[in-house]
């Protein structure tokens, strides 16, 4: 370089406009930012840079009769701003493998670390994993004095969470004008991208054979990866990768959620739809109904932008949120046995048509699965809360007609919107080895059509009729498995922390009467106590009632007859000082729970037990309403959140969801509810 341009280049640094001359992105030369997601990534090459791979520790083990190599390494992410970025992470793969096996990298999700359970199951299944540690948590197995995730100059962790939505500059931005390289998931691509480029280099890795995966946090870097990088075969993001919310969902009366981001560059360089339209290989969007980070609205509405829809393909858990029954769960290995291994055929997407014109005014929804002579169950839900989050899905009555099912789906009144899709479960191939939480899979895995959609004037113009009325009846039966497929289930095996929960009360069907008492049978012979939960307008639901927390504690006979239990609202008392002291209806009730134990929040743990053995020998029967009138309307107007509000309630269901994980590890046996 001669003097003159030397000079030129030691200017243009000062004033923020390129990069230094060993970084790893390319410079911005006259504030010219990348305006499209092929921009963005133009002529970046996650194989140039040096890995400078350090293995830190390396051991053999036995995991559900595997032998599992494991290292805990860091590595090269790249050089920004003149200092070195590296990664710690686990990685792992067969001990005994006799020939080159595909290659996964896990990415964790928020609050969390790189998991070294993930990495060894993944292993023991056949496959090379490496775990991203991109949150910077010392690893489990992190001695003193072992290096770990160093960011240097720049940080795309959640302690500069501002940046998962900004594309300004700061002190921790890899750039100092405005850009999108600046934006935390742009730098968490670029590791994942890395990772990837690790795999390749393992000698155990089939370097034509790679996949991602991840939840939340995780399952949006997957998501965005997954429409950039070439060299991946096969994605699976979690609870996570739904993209932006449009208006078409926002505008929705009722629909009280806004997660749009104002920044129109953001949007065309760094959301997961962005990406998504270039997707090449098969993808799983692997997500609850209920879930607040991957809402399922807009998770249906975003990836339509996927041109080829014969690529996409869903396995979606009913009424839980950031979670997954275990049918869902190993759907996710089997999907990498399909596409990686090659090993056996995945169904399509089952087909859903909803006829909304019929001769008795109610809709009816039909089912055409892949492989009929395969299917082991098919389910139909529908809804009519158009709360994405707080929506109850009911299930409907299915029957076999040939090779389709069908489902008649009476609503309680064509003013409402109506929301269908359908589940449809399949033979397990083969075993599969599960975290230690969960043990091996269940004999199917279920994989989920399309969501249909229909506002009032569809269903209007189309002479749907009110054919629904209320019932007082919530639960009848609590004794087989079916009994309980309204509600999830948690830490189910554990009578300390098992918890059942339904958010059928959103439905106006089962919605309490003003003036009402709810009762349930319960036969105990040990006594105790019983527990319920009640929350209150989550994510501002309705318009009417104040948002919060309440428990209610109930005393039992010692007696081998039944006994009913019937609960008021001057029952309920709050979790959290400064709540209201009960909620002054039943018409704001958006999540009912039946619980072993439970703290009260916040202060001190002050645990309340249930006693007795519940779940196990405890009985119940009759979850009803008893006494009141219903009032009109029967359902409220949907509330409003404010920026703050929603970002509060955001991190509460994260840390929610973090506990509720530590908590799984708890549990004595495998769950699928």
């Amino acid at each position: 370089m001669n003097m003159k341009l030397s000079l030129t280049f030691a200017l243009l640094c000062m004033l923020g406009t390129v990069v230094c001359a060993d970084d790893s992105l390319t410079a911005v030369i006259d504030g010219k930012v990348p305006q499209s997601v092929d921009e963005l990534w133009a002529g970046y090459d996650p194989r140039v840079d040096p890995l400078d791979v350090k293995v830190i520790h390396e051991w053999n083990e036995i995991y559900q009769g595997k032998a599992v190599t494991v290292q805990m390494l860091t590595f090269t992410v790249g050089t920004f701003k003149g200092k070195a970025s590296r990664i710690s992470a686990y990685y792992a793969y067969p001990a005994d493998a006799k020939e080159k096996v595909p290659g996964l990298v896990q990415v964790h999700g928020g609050g969390q670390r790189a998991d070294r359970n993930s990495v060894t199951v993944d292993a023991a299944n056949g496959f090379a994993c490496i775990s991203l540690n991109w949150g910077g948590r010392e690893l489990a197995d992190q001695k003193p004095g072992d290096p770990g995730t160093d960011w240097a100059a720049i940080d795309p962790t959640q302690n500069h969470v501002s940046h998962y939505f900004r594309l300004t500059p700061d002190d921790k931005t890899a750039e100092s004008v405005y850009s999108p390289r600046n934006n935390n998931w742009f730098i968490l691509t670029m590791a994942t991208r890395r990772g990837l480029t690790f795999l390749e280099q393992q000698a155990v890795v089939d370097a034509e054979s790679l996949g991602v995966y991840g939840h939340s946090m995780g399952g949006t870097i997957s998501g965005q990866v997954a429409g950039l990088d070439s060299r991946i075969k096969a994605a699976v993001p979690s609870c996570g990768g739904a993209g932006i919310s449009q208006a078409k969902n926002i505008s929705r009366p009722g629909s009280s959620l806004d997660r749009r981001v104002g920044d129109k560059l953001y949007s065309k360089t760094i959301d997961s739809t962005a990406s998504l339209g270039n997707l090449k290989f098969p993808i799983l969007g692997q997500s609850p109904l209920n879930d607040f980070n991957c809402i399922y609205d807009d998770l249906n509405h975003n990836w339509q932008v996927i041109p080829d829809r014969s690529l996409v393909h869903f396995s979606v858990s009913p009424h839980l949120n950031h979670r997954h029954v275990v049918e869902s769960y190993f759907c996710r290995t089997h999907f990498f046995n399909a596409f990686l291994k090659g090993e056996s055929d995945f169904p399509a997407t089952p087909e859903l048509e909803v006829q909304l014109k019929t001769s008795i005014g109610i809709p009816i929804a039909t089912v055409k699965p892949d492989s009929v002579d395969q299917v082991k169950r098919v389910q139909i839900y529908y809804s009519i809360n158009p709360h994405s989050l707080t929506r109850f899905w009911r299930r409907a009555v299915t029957g076999r007609n040939g090779d389709v099912w069908q489902a008649h789906l009476p609503v309680m009144s064509p003013g409402m919107p109506l929301f269908v899709m359908a589940n449809v479960e399949y033979p397990q191939p083969r075993p599969l080895v599960g975290p230690p939480h969960l043990g091996n899979s269940p004999p199917t895995f279920l994989v989920s059509s399309w969501e249909k959609v229909f506002d009032p004037p569809a269903l209007k113009a189309a002479g749907v009729k009110e054919t629904d009325r209320p019932v007082r009846m919530i639960q009848k039966r609590f004794a087989g498995e079916d009994d309980w497929e309204d509600w999830f289930r948690i830490g189910w095996a554990n009578t300390e922390h098992a918890q059942a929960g339904t958010r059928k009360l959103t439905d106006p069907k089962w919605r309490g009467p003003d003036g009402a008492t709810l009762a349930i049978d319960v036969k105990d012979a040990q006594g105790g106590n019983f527990l319920m939960t009640f929350s209150v307008n989550q994510w501002r639901a309705y318009s009417g009632p104040d948002a919060g927390e309440y428990f209610c504690v109930k005393p039992l006979l010692m007696t081998d007859d039944w006994q009913t239990v019937t609960i008021d609202l001057s029952d309920l008392k709050a979790r959290k000082p400064g709540s209201p002291t009960h909620p002054t209806s039943w018409q704001g009730i958006t999540e009912l729970g039946i619980v072993a134990g439970l703290h009260r929040l916040p202060g001190k743990p002050v645990k309340i037990l249930s006693g007795g053995t519940w779940p196990g020998k405890r009985l119940l029967r009759n979850l009803r309403w008893v006494g009141g009138s219903y009032s009109e309307p029967l359902v409220y107007p949907g509330g409003k959140l404010s920026v703050e509000e929603f970002q509060k309630i955001f991190q509460d269901d994260i840390d929610k969801s973090i506990e509720l994980e530590s908590k799984d590890t708890e549990q004595v046996k495998p769950t699928s509810k």
